[in-house]
């Protein structure tokens, strides 16, 4: 709360302060701006979803799946020669694999 008041108040004394109150918040705003501003909102709602009915454990593996298939598109789109799948990378999934295996193989009792 005491952050919202110190924004508000350097709001008030700012250069940037005055080209709001004169041109307005959304002046020079355009569709993609909105862009990454939904892609955020739509992230947040998902991780929330995943965490109230899957469970954080299966968020984590998510996450570290996504991780992963992240690396692997990388690979594949970039040209550069320099990206490529390292030996730890390789590794980090076949254990993440392995943990998932393991955690849906053996649940606690």
């Amino acid at each position: 709360f005491a952050s919202l008041i110190i924004m508000c108040l350097s709001m008030l004394r700012s250069s940037d302060g005055e080209r709001i109150r004169s041109e307005g918040f959304f002046n020079n705003w355009t569709p993609s701006t909105l862009i990454p501003i939904f892609t955020n909102a739509a992230g947040g709602i998902i991780v929330g979803l995943v965490t109230k009915y899957a469970g954080a454990v299966k968020k984590g593996f998510a996450l570290i799946f996504g991780l992963l298939l992240s690396g692997l598109l990388q690979v594949i789109v970039s040209n550069n020669d320099e990206d490529k799948i390292e030996v730890e990378q390789i590794l980090g999934g076949l254990l993440a694999a392995a943990s998932l295996w393991l955690y849906n193989s053996f649940p606690a009792l």
